[in-house]
């Protein structure tokens, strides 16, 4: 079975951690907080994981940096994860760009509502709440499951 690191940054209402620290319970998986830590040493992990909430559509300014600075080795494959109180679009296409110029393969993105206050959604009291359910942690460790075989 694949060694897993997540690299997260999770702000707001908790609702990355909450999906990455299920990961690492359930499915043994590597996870370091990358507002309280540096960027770790990436060898030794065939899939790393990067994951955040959504920002103006975009991965938290952390991760995106990380993706940037990150030294890959030969046969690492990447994915993101990411929570949002509404999906729309693909938040991580520009990082996928990102690797692609690092010659680093992408594995797979999961996605999943998250509580959300931000901007007029906390005038009506916010959107997704409850989210992640535990039908979103059950998505997210099948998602990894699959890439782990695969």
């Amino acid at each position: 079975m694949k060694k897993v690191l997540i690299l997260y940054v999770s702000v707001h209402h908790g609702n990355t951690r909450q999906v990455v620290e299920h990961l690492a319970e359930q499915e043994g998986v590597t996870a370091v907080d990358l507002l309280d830590k540096p960027l770790p040493d990436l060898t030794g992990y065939e899939l790393i994981g990067f994951a955040s909430g959504v920002y103006f559509q975009k991965l938290h300014q952390r991760l995106r940096k990380a993706v940037g600075e990150a030294a890959f080795g030969p046969g690492q494959q990447v994915f993101f994860l990411y929570t949002c109180g509404v999906p729309f679009g693909d938040c991580a296409k520009d990082l996928k760009g990102v690797l692609a110029e690092k010659g680093v393969p992408w594995a797979g993105t999961f996605r999943c509502r998250g509580y959300d206050t931000y901007g007029p959604w906390g005038k009506l009291g916010g959107i997704a709440k409850g989210r992640p359910n535990g039908k979103d942690l059950d998505r997210a460790a099948a998602f990894l499951r699959g890439l782990r075989q695969g």
